[in-house]
């Protein structure tokens, strides 16, 4: 074999070996930093909005509380959400995911929405669930099928990705794959997570966050549309998040101290 040939032949082991080290990790329960997980009252400002400068579209507050409990004799995380903006409620969920692996046990969630008003209740194991209220009938139909397919296998709740996406094992570096569910799908789906960069933000108070930096398209590749995460490595929090999709920007931004009201005004 000639010099050019070896060459060539070494550059095609090389690209053939970076191809596969860029092959997605399969994440599994037993991947999960689940002992990083701590009861938090953690609240989230959301908003909506175009180019810089170009005002806000919609604006927030997502409050989410985590806690420890006992739920039907058996040991759980429960995940309850509270959004609201200026015309009110908007959407509440409560999540019972297993303490042991997180899986989803059964979820309770409200939304209210200008063209759709409705409850979903469901219990994974069992395929089984419920809606109640308006929905158009496609996204009624697509949420059903999903009931049935809950139960084929482990998946980690969408719903609940705020909470749950920082336990996965980002210090592997990569991309990581995670089956992900959440109700309105039809089933779950293997979504990539990729650990682009490592960012430092600075909070108001001079607290520090090194943060991974990571980005998805959502299980949709190639649509334009992501979702970008700064996740802080020590607390595994995120601390804020991008998206960008239909040529807009949604963003998460984690305030230093929850927004909830200590001394509620008494009924008249």
């Amino acid at each position: 074999m000639n010099r050019l040939s070896c060459s060539i032949a070494l550059a095609l082991a090389v690209f053939a070996g970076s191809a596969i080290a860029a092959e997605p990790v399969q994440v599994v329960p037993a991947d999960l930093h689940v002992q990083a997980l701590q009861p938090a009252t953690q609240t989230y400002l959301v908003y909506f909005h175009g180019a810089p400068d170009t005002g806000f579209k919609r604006t927030m507050l997502a409050t989410t509380q985590v806690a420890r409990e006992r739920v039907d004799g058996a040991d759980a995380w429960v995940i309850t959400q509270h959004w609201q903006d200026e015309t009110g409620v908007v959407h509440t969920a409560r999540t019972v995911h297993a303490a042991k692996d997180l899986a989803t046990l059964s979820q309770t969630s409200m939304w209210n929405r200008p063209n759709a008003q409705f409850t979903t209740t469901v219990e994974p194991k069992l395929g089984r669930g419920t809606i109640e209220g308006t929905m158009p009938d496609p996204a009624r139909e697509k949420a059903q099928a999903g009931f049935k397919a809950m139960k084929d296998g482990w998946w980690m709740n969408w719903h609940s990705d705020l909470t749950l996406l920082p336990l996965l094992p980002y210090e592997k570096g990569g991309t990581l794959r995670i089956r992900l569910f959440d109700v309105g799908m039809d089933a779950p789906m293997d979504v990539d997570y990729t650990v682009v960069g490592e960012r430092t933000l600075t909070g108001g108070d001079g607290t520090r966050h090194d943060c991974w930096l990571v980005e998805t398209e959502s299980g949709q590749p190639g649509k334009g549309n992501y979702q970008r995460f700064w996740i802080d490595k020590a607390r595994r929090v995120v601390i804020k998040e991008e998206d960008v999709f239909n040529g807009m920007y949604r963003s998460k931004v984690l305030l230093s101290v929850p927004a909830v009201v200590e001394f509620p005004l008494s009924k008249p």
